[in-house]
């Protein structure tokens, strides 16, 4: 099982940072087929087959931690790269 664990640091307001993170589980939601649970009003969890995960939203920073099974685990690098241009794009 790969582990990936993503930190993206930003100066903006928890209510535009929220807006934010809902937009990026938008994309997940579309893009991979996750199904998304807010657990908090700072963090949401996300799985589908094969990868698990939490975003979570954090004073000054946003982190995303994702499990990934064996075949996603081929492409943790990609996977990671891709989310932390989004991140970075958004928060930045």
């Amino acid at each position: 099982m790969s582990k990936v664990q993503i930190t993206q640091r930003h100066h903006k307001p928890d209510d535009e940072v929220r807006d934010i993170v809902r937009s990026v589980e938008k994309e997940l939601i579309s893009r991979f087929g996750l199904a998304t649970q807010w657990t908090d009003d700072r963090s949401v969890s996300f799985k589908r087959s094969g990868l698990s995960g939490e975003l979570v939203m954090g004073p000054g920073r946003v982190t995303v931690n994702m499990k990934l099974g064996l075949v996603l685990g081929l492409y943790s690098r990609a996977i990671q790269t891709e989310l932390e241009r989004t991140l970075a794009r958004k928060l930045g």
